[in-house]
């Protein structure tokens, strides 16, 4: 990996209709490969699948740390496998780690749940919560999604649907819709995944594609109004990622960045509407504030 220079932390970018700035948060360069992001406000949480990236070896070097806002970080737990979909719930963050979920306390980092999904898949991926007591992850090895059930008897279930998405992966909860917004990584090394969305209020529950755009989708969320989703596209295994808006009402798709990405995973969007990404290929945690 490139050494970085503070000459280098910030990158800016034209975008028709707007600007859209590229910035590195991370102050010194993570060592191995963070896939997923999330936030209490005051630090970043950031799931590192650890070096060689292979994000269903269980191989023990999975890392996740903590951030504060000016981009120093310290090792918050170790040991894991492969952790991704990094979640918070009830003071608690919530990680994907190969077939497990695993449940960590913010004020200490103790092990709280270690939900175990084997041998129903061997690549769990993202998480959402739909509940105070239920989430939702992907297992994008077998295309499904499972119900993770909380509390004092915590079990894992699948959810049942038509059509699966193919290379399941990105997940955002629309409480007020009900809708569960889901988006695929494709298929055998191929870039057709697809976005669009499960109404979970329905008894026959299905996958309702919202665009033909097929692509390496991996990260989603709604924007302020859950009028629009951000997705991210790989594009390819290089320098090449995209951060994509869908408009819900019209189904139109635009591309928000020129400064492209190495490999944008599981983003967020902070409390600004600002996307928060990894770029897992290069190892670093990038800010793109975009304005129109």
């Amino acid at each position: 990996m490139k050494s970085i220079t503070k000459a280098g932390l910030i990158a800016t970018a034209l975008l028709t209709g707007g600007h859209t700035f590229a910035q590195q948060l991370n102050s010194t360069a993570f060592m191995h490969a963070p896939e997923s992001v999330a936030t209490d406000g005051k630090s970043f949480y950031i799931a590192d699948v650890g070096e060689g990236g292979d994000p269903t070896k269980k191989d023990g070097n999975g890392i996740i740390f903590k951030m504060d806002q000016q981009g120093h970080s310290s090792i918050f737990a170790k040991g894991l496998d492969a952790p991704k979909g990094a979640f918070l719930l009830h003071h608690q963050l919530f990680v994907a780690d190969v077939d497990k979920i695993k449940g960590y306390d913010l004020k200490d980092g103790a092990l709280r749940f270690n939900i175990d999904v084997a041998p129903a898949t061997n690549f769990l991926n993202d998480m959402v919560a739909i509940n105070d007591s239920t989430l939702i992850a992907s297992a994008t090895d077998v295309n499904k999604l499972f119900l993770v059930h909380l509390g004092n008897h915590p079990r894992a279930e699948e959810l049942l649907y038509t059509t699966p998405v193919r290379g399941t992966n990105g997940l955002v909860y629309d409480s007020k819709r009900k809708r569960l917004y889901v988006c695929g990584f494709g298929d055998a090394g191929k870039p057709d995944g697809q976005i669009g969305y499960i109404d979970m209020a329905a008894a026959k529950k299905e996958f309702v594609p919202l665009t033909d755009r097929l692509g390496y989708y991996d990260g989603i969320a709604l924007t302020q109004h859950n009028t629009k989703l951000i997705i991210s596209d790989w594009i390819a295994f290089e320098k090449k990622g995209v951060l994509l808006e869908l408009d819900l009402a019209s189904g139109k798709v635009s591309t928000l960045n020129q400064v492209l990405i190495a490999g944008p995973a599981d983003f967020i969007l902070d409390s600004k509407g600002d996307v928060i990404t990894p770029a897992m290929l290069e190892g670093n945690i990038l800010k793109y504030k975009i304005s129109k």
